[in-house]
């Protein structure tokens, strides 16, 4: 054996493993961290300040929240969405449609004739109010209100708390999908996943 082919062998063994290394993330789509400030695009939208954003009259609205989340207020007839890792806070006035997928302590309003449809962590919130059309899918602890004549489609992730009203429609699953059981009605009008308390 030649005296030089222990070092070829070394150096082709280094070189493999410097390649392996290097190419560590080869083949995988590289992660994005979620902006440090909210973000919005398309139409008539803004943020002011770090996380405070509004989506103007019939604009079509997209905002990306910071990492501490944002708040996003939807005027009449226009067409929002909203997401981040951390709590979402968004206002959906008459005849807008709004969507958010949001973290914990998320809230949603949805007045008059809007179109809502959220998705939020733990502790968060929902108010569904006048004719208002909401789908909502809360984690744990969540709680909703929905109240006047609005129509609520509610998915819980865990126990929840629901106050539907007489005049309201409500469908109440406990689980994130259709394959959940329906919530119990407590003696108090409460319909709950988890158990009346």
């Amino acid at each position: 054996m030649p005296r030089n082919a222990i070092p070829m062998t070394m150096s082709a063994v280094l070189t493999l493993a410097l390649t392996s290394v290097v190419c560590a993330g080869c083949g995988s789509d590289p992660v994005v961290p979620p902006p440090l400030t909210a973000t919005c695009t398309g139409g008539d939208c803004a943020c002011v300040g770090a996380n405070v954003c509004s989506c103007n009259l019939d604009a079509d609205c997209n905002v990306m929240c910071g990492v501490e989340g944002c708040s996003l207020s939807c005027d009449a007839t226009s067409k929002c969405n909203a997401s981040g890792e951390g709590a979402i806070v968004i206002a959906c006035a008459d005849d807008a449609d709004c969507k958010g997928n949001g973290g914990d302590d998320s809230t949603i309003v949805c007045s008059n004739t809007s179109n809502c449809d959220l998705k939020a962590g733990d502790d968060s919130s929902a108010r569904c109010e006048q004719n208002a059309e909401c789908k909502i899918n809360i984690g744990l602890r969540g709680s909703v209100q929905c109240v006047d004549d609005a129509s609520c489609d509610i998915k819980c992730d865990g126990a929840c708390d629901v106050t539907c009203a007489t005049t309201a429609r409500c469908a109440v699953n406990c689980g994130t999908d259709d394959a959940g059981v329906a919530g119990e009605v407590c003696p108090d009008g409460r319909i709950v996943c988890g158990g009346c308390a």
